[in-house]
């Protein structure tokens, strides 16, 4: 009977967490999920030192402890390029056409300039990269109005 109300106490948990982690921000997410395996890692060793298996708790409560003091941070420096905190920058570079720069705009033949910028400012709200965009996507809607003005 005490195993049951331990597995309804645990699925209960489970359903506030799940609920919890379906509303959170990102950041808060990832900073609770990185918290929770700091805590499984260390409730691991705990467990493994208990029934006496020392060497075995090492991986565990290193992992852990590793986490929470920045160890993880200490060898970012030495991945140089391929870190896991590069941005990703891509941009678009190629030469459009009169016909694409229309088309990404969504403009038809001989819009006027206030036409230009209106479709642009309008497009660049929805896509700007600060707002959930791209960088892609902004640089190539630049690079439409700047052939479509002549610029």
């Amino acid at each position: 009977m005490g195993w049951f109300i331990i597995g309804l106490v645990l699925a209960g948990g489970l359903l506030l967490l799940l609920n919890w982690w379906a509303t959170a921000e990102v950041k808060s997410a990832k900073t609770a999920m990185m918290w929770g395996i700091i805590a499984i890692c260390s409730l691991l060793a705990l467990l493994l030192l208990a029934a006496g298996r020392n060497v075995m708790a090492i991986l565990p409560a290193g992992y852990a402890a590793w986490r929470m003091f920045g160890a993880a941070r200490l060898f970012s420096g030495f991945m140089g390029k391929h870190s896991s905190k590069k941005q990703h920058t891509s941009t678009y570079t190629g030469s459009m056409t009169h016909d694409e720069a229309l088309e990404v705009l969504g403009l038809e033949k001989g819009a006027a300039k206030a036409e230009i910028n209106a479709a642009y400012r309008k497009l660049m709200a929805q896509c700007h990269p600060d707002k959930g965009g791209s960088d892609w996507m902004a640089a190539k809607l630049t690079e439409a109005r700047r052939t479509l003005l002549g610029k």
